[in-house]
């Protein structure tokens, strides 16, 4: 097969110079096999508890009075992008996988995995944005505990969400053109000021953290200070996770993707970290339920009210 018959978007990473081997029917070898059935029927069983989960955050949000707030809000926005992977991203990655166990041409299943990627990429960067603006919330709630109500109204709330989804809307839109410089743009202020502001606020938050704990003197402000600390804890940890899984298909891209000769390696590795890295989506909701009580309370609350239904 004649891989210059295809479109160049179809065989090479985006942003970048590395040139992914064209899938061929007779890279499907005994090992290829048993590693692409693995890798789909790990999507197959973590797409439908990523989304379960992430619905049970968004519901605990809008049903729990004590989990109304800002900040909670911000995870039940995360969740929603969350949603967005196990409802559309893992599903298209294992339709890829599927179609290559067939060994089917890649030629028949190109549009699969340009979708797969472009939604791996806008989920991966409105999590980004919504971490970003979650540590900026910690920190100002930290930093400034008598003016936060002041600096966090409900219209800057709102449009700094409505911000950080257009902008990776569009940043997707223009990716499609392959010589726009637009997209280019877009990538770079979508990706960099919000990981500065990320890097930032951590800092800066666990800095602030130790210099009002030794100014505390009342017990009542102490347990509210300790509160939005554990909050702070808990950003960490989803911060972590994610990295952790983005990590590896970071390093594969940047480093190791050069370095693999073997077209039957690259793609087996690839595949393997794009699972990774679609897999911390199940984890934001375990990382608030072992946190955080109220999230336990509200998620037995809705399992225990689902199960009460009586059918009609």
């Amino acid at each position: 097969m004649n891989s210059s018959s295809h479109s160049p978007s179809c065989n090479q990473f985006p942003f970048s110079s590395v040139i992914v081997p064209e899938w061929r029917p007779n890279f499907l070898s005994s090992e290829i096999s048993a590693t692409l059935i693995s890798l789909t029927i790990v999507n197959l069983l973590l797409s439908p508890f990523t989304i379960f989960l992430n619905v049970l955050v968004i519901l605990a949000v809008k049903t729990t009075r004590q989990l109304r707030n800002k900040y909670n809000t911000l995870l039940a926005c995360l969740a929603g992008a969350d949603i967005l992977t196990g409802a559309l991203g893992q599903p298209l990655f294992i339709a890829e996988l599927v179609y290559r166990l067939t060994a089917s041409p890649a030629s028949e299943f190109c549009i699969i995995p340009l979708a797969a990627r472009s939604l791996s990429r806008i989920s991966a960067l409105i999590s980004l944005q919504h971490l970003a603006l979650i540590s900026a919330e910690r920190y100002i709630s930290i930093k400034f505990p008598v003016k936060y109500d002041n600096f966090v109204t409900k219209r800057r709330f709102i449009g700094s969400v409505v911000l950080a989804w257009s902008l990776v809307f569009l940043a997707t839109l223009f990716s499609f053109y392959r010589q726009s410089i637009f997209k280019y743009f877009l990538h770079l202020f979508a990706i960099f000021p919000a990981m500065s502001i990320l890097i930032f606020c951590r800092i800066a938050s666990y800095h602030e953290a130790r210099k009002r704990i030794a100014n505390i003197t009342t017990q009542s402000a102490k347990a509210k200070f300790l509160k939005e600390k554990k909050a702070l804890k808990t950003t960490s940890y989803v911060i972590g996770v994610v990295l952790l899984s983005n990590i590896p298909m970071i390093l594969f891209r940047a480093v190791f993707a050069p370095l693999l000769s073997s077209p039957k390696a690259f793609l087996a590795v690839q595949s393997f970290t794009i699972t990774l890295a679609l897999s911390n989506s199940v984890f934001n909701p375990l990382i608030y339920c072992a946190r955080n009580e109220q999230y336990r309370r509200a998620f037995k609350k809705l399992l225990c009210r689902t199960n009460n239904v009586q059918p009609v």
